[in-house]
């Protein structure tokens, strides 16, 4: 009976299926109308709607309008900046990301964090580059990247990706993208499935260096969170914040204080006497321009001194941000040797696993627990540092990188349709 009825159904379903998509097209066409209907605004002979649209596609709505009221239209176009409630920051600009298809894949940890909004330097470029160069130098060996990037490659590159969903899709090609910076950087290490005899280095072996592997790290984190203090002043200009430009926590003067004291350390460290024109003008200069911020932004502003909260207080406060300063930028810097550490680590766990097969190789059996140690072995790293590799990257993206300039809250631009996803476009234009 349940067979009989099956069929009936499909049979029912293939004589309709005509008549039931024009149905559905219409009920959506119908929704779609009812809800632009609200974004109208109307007399009894004219109707005004104003929405945001992508630059490059202002003139193509321009003449879809006109071509739909035959002409008897009138179309404004205004760039966002000429908008009173943008310039006030009392409207948000929505915001579409923009990338080649190779950058699409890091969208996703932008994203996960928050949208930029539309006058802040969207920093996907920036996070692609460090997130491939960081996972590579901690998880560096030709034979795992070699099988990450093969089944990154399965989800997202392979035919038939289309049938699986688009978090996986990217997900795959993220994957991909680290497998081959894992394969480049086991190429500089001289590691295969972590024998590190069987080729020679490009560049050096972590376990044999290090103190150097650690200064690299360092060096590294010092460049990456310059790169954040730089966008953030960048930020700052193009707002017009002058007080934000020079005195802001990742400001024009922390900057100072941050590369001259890295200056001052690495002197020291070399056993050099620290000059004293350093430390008076790249150190002391610097946090006596901090005590003095107020008065000086009253001065630009052309304003009376006001310290609200009195004298003291305002020099109390003072003393602490530049203690928060000096060792924020110190913790910044200093969490950038867990990369050093994990890729040592990585290397630690192949000692592990090669200990394992020395112990059972000379047993009975030995040859097939060795080659089910070396299996299960590589499978375990290649899951757990994968994984922890991945969280730690993003972790240095998030806190030590888009902590000095990120501060998310953009709005997506959802442009309103028959339910096709909005394409990566930036919304730059307001009709």
């Amino acid at each position: 009976k349940v067979d009989s009825l099956s069929t009936e159904i499909v049979v029912i379903k293939n004589e309709n299926a005509a008549a039931i998509t024009d149905y559905h097209r219409s009920l959506r066409v119908a929704e779609l109308l009812i809800r632009v209907k609200g974004y109208l605004r109307k007399t009894k002979k004219t109707y005004i709607f104003s929405g945001w649209v992508p630059s490059e596609k202002k003139r193509q709505v321009e003449s879809e309008i006109m071509r739909a009221a035959r002409g008897r239209a009138f179309v404004e176009i205004l760039s966002p900046e000429e908008i009173n409630g943008v310039r006030d920051g009392k409207v948000k600009v929505p915001v579409m990301l923009k990338h080649p298809s190779f950058f699409r894949p890091f969208e996703m940890l932008v994203s996960s964090y928050g949208l930029p909004e539309y006058t802040v330097i969207d920093p996907t470029f920036f996070v692609a580059i460090s997130f491939l160069l960081m996972f590579g130098m901690m998880f560096g060996d030709v034979g795992h990247g070699l099988i990450l990037a093969l089944i990154g490659w399965l989800l997202g590159f392979r035919r038939g990706s289309g049938k699986r969903s688009s978090g996986t899709v990217i997900v795959g090609k993220l994957a991909f993208w680290c497998g081959l910076s894992s394969i480049v950087f086991g190429l500089l290490y001289g590691s295969i499935f972590g024998l590190e005899d069987v080729i020679d280095g490009l560049w050096m072996k972590p376990m044999h260096n290090v103190l150097y592997f650690f200064k690299v790290a360092v060096y590294f984190g010092v460049s990456f969170i310059s790169i954040g203090i730089l966008l953030n002043v960048l930020n700052a200009i193009r707002a017009r914040n002058f007080k934000a430009t020079f005195f802001d926590h990742a400001g024009l003067v922390s900057a100072i204080i941050y590369w001259c004291g890295i200056g001052a350390v690495s002197i020291f460290l070399s056993n050099q006497p620290i000059p004293v024109v350093l430390m008076a003008l790249g150190i002391g200069l610097p946090i006596l321009l901090l005590f003095l911020r107020e008065p000086l932004v009253a001065v630009f502003s052309r304003r009376r001194v006001r310290f609200e909260k009195g004298v003291m207080t305002y020099i109390m406060e003072t003393v602490i941000e530049v203690i928060e300063i000096i060792t924020g930028y110190l913790g910044n810097t200093v969490s950038f040797i867990r990369v050093a550490a994990f890729a040592l680590a990585h290397v630690g766990l192949f000692i592990a696993v090669f200990s394992l097969v020395d112990m059972v190789k000379d047993k009975s059996a030995g040859f097939l627990y060795s080659a089910l140690i070396l299996i299960v072995g590589n499978a375990v790293i290649i899951a757990l540092e994968g994984m922890v590799v991945t969280i730690q990257a993003i972790r240095l993206e998030y806190y030590e990188f888009f902590g000095k300039f990120f501060m998310g809250g953009g709005v997506a631009y959802k442009p309103i349709g028959l339910g096709a996803g909005p394409d990566r476009k930036e919304g730059k234009e307001t009709v």
